[in-house]
């Protein structure tokens, strides 16, 4: 863990009080001081059902946020929630003076001098551009760039060309097919780095064939899974080894299923399908690399131990709502082909909102409608043990469950690219498909 504006906390043994010592001498960018009662006026509004948060969730477990003096801030919690420090670098601490100045209505269109950060806010075009300009205050020391300017282009190609034209200097996801070609191009870097985003197939366990444990496995030994990385999504992926991604706290190895068609036609057999069975499989268009030729590959491969697939192909605002829509008893799909990418690095964000029988859909992440009592009591113990190794062994335990009982056909770990002018250097990339601008310079 990295500090930015803190410089130091302590946890109370009983793990609901987290006390917090602030940096000295930062500036927002209105130039009023951040300090403790700015980080409490940001907490207070974060909780405040009158305003729209959307990931309040991560915060479910903060009571009252307490001023201890000027640069010491007190968060008092419900229960004890191990991941809560991880949580806080979802959110981001404001100018109560700038806030009183814009307005909660105004501050969706306009975040103009709100933060402490290295950028200032300039224009937001909607659908076109957000322009930001160097705060030369900022507390880490000014960064090299005067300007920067982000771009709306959703068409791949588009932003390749632009890339190549010199009308660019860095584009997020060009396709995939064109990474070896980008990266022999003169005057042209890319970046292939991993990700937290894990790619799954959810399969509906409430009942029907995936209610039985030997039909999961059988399903994750049927699909060739180094295949789908190596001639579909072009190498850009790691094969899974575990429900968590390998950049979080708690994450422990599993040994992948190796696939196996005829392991998976004896399992299907001794489950009592010796000549398979047919069910449906939701898989959203142009949302995940290659997700639709991806979503063709498993129906195939499952097509080869007697499974028929019928398959769906939505767009993204169709598909999430007949994701969710899953409910106890009763889902319009057997399988779902989902990437999960939490934003909290903790074992605890990716497996407590998809494996906990308490997040069943609808509306909630669990759409498997999955639930194993062994699961659910690591999980609870996990998330309030203030112990890190103790949370370190409830996880590894948690997730070897999990690989055993196959609520999913563990796939890969989607991997992220950024291709960039060789004018720009010292780009750091984070796997949560970000990068930092406090390192990036022009030549």
């Amino acid at each position: 863990m990295v500090y930015w504006l803190a410089e130091s906390h302590t946890t109370s043994s009983d793990g609901l009080h987290v006390t917090m010592k602030l940096k000295k001498n930062i500036k927002f960018q209105d130039g009023t001081p951040f300090n403790a009662a700015a980080v409490k006026f940001t907490y207070d509004r974060l909780l405040n059902p009158q305003v729209k948060v959307p990931n309040r969730n991560l915060l479910a477990a903060l009571n009252t946020t307490e001023v201890v003096d000027e640069y010491t801030v007190r968060f008092n919690l419900k229960f004890p929630y191990a991941p809560f420090i991880r949580a806080l670098s979802n959110f981001y601490i404001i100018s109560p003076s700038q806030y009183a100045v814009l307005g909660e209505d105004n501050m969706a269109r306009n975040l103009y001098n709100l933060g402490t950060g290295p950028l200032k806010f300039k224009e937001w075009v909607k659908g076109d551009r957000m322009v930001f300009v160097k705060f030369d205050e900022y507390w880490g020391g000014p960064i090299s760039v005067d300007e920067v300017v982000f771009k709306v282009i959703p068409e791949a190609q588009t932003r390749e060309a632009m890339l190549l034209s010199g009308d660019l200097d860095m584009i997020l996801s060009p396709p995939p097919t064109d990474v070896s070609k980008l990266s022999g191009t003169p005057g042209v870097k890319v970046i292939v780095s991993d990700s937290t985003r894990v790619m799954t197939v959810n399969l509906y366990t409430a009942k029907g064939p995936f209610s039985d444990v030997r039909v999961r496995q059988a399903v994750n030994y049927a699909v060739d899974k180094e295949a789908i990385i190596k001639n579909i999504v072009f190498g850009l992926g790691t094969i899974s080894d575990s429900s968590v991604p390998p950049s979080f706290f708690g994450y422990s190895h599993n040994e992948p299923y190796e696939y196996n068609p005829e392991k998976a036609k004896k399992l299907l057999a001794d489950a009592g399908y010796p000549d398979g069975f047919t069910c449906k499989m939701m898989v959203p268009t142009g949302r995940y690399l290659f997700d639709r030729q991806v979503g063709e590959a498993i129906q195939s491969y499952l097509g080869k131990v007697g499974i028929k697939v019928e398959l769906f192909t939505p767009d993204w605002p169709t598909f999430v709502s007949q994701l969710l829509g899953a409910s106890p008893t009763n889902s319009t799909w057997d399988m779902t082909f989902v990437g999960y990418a939490m934003t909290v690095p903790d074992a605890d964000a990716m497996l407590y909102p998809t494996m906990h029988s308490s997040q069943w859909a609808p509306g909630k992440f669990n759409t498997m409608i999955y639930k194993n009592e062994k699961v659910d009591s690591l999980l609870d113990q996990a998330r309030r043990e203030v112990d890190q190794n103790k949370r370190l062994s409830m996880y590894a335990e948690a997730q070897k469950e999990i690989w055993n009982d196959c609520p999913w056909i563990f796939l890969y770990v989607q991997k992220f690219i950024i291709a960039h002018s060789d004018k720009v250097s010292g780009l750091v990339v984070y796997p949560y498909e970000t990068f930092d601008i406090r390192t990036l310079k022009m030549a």
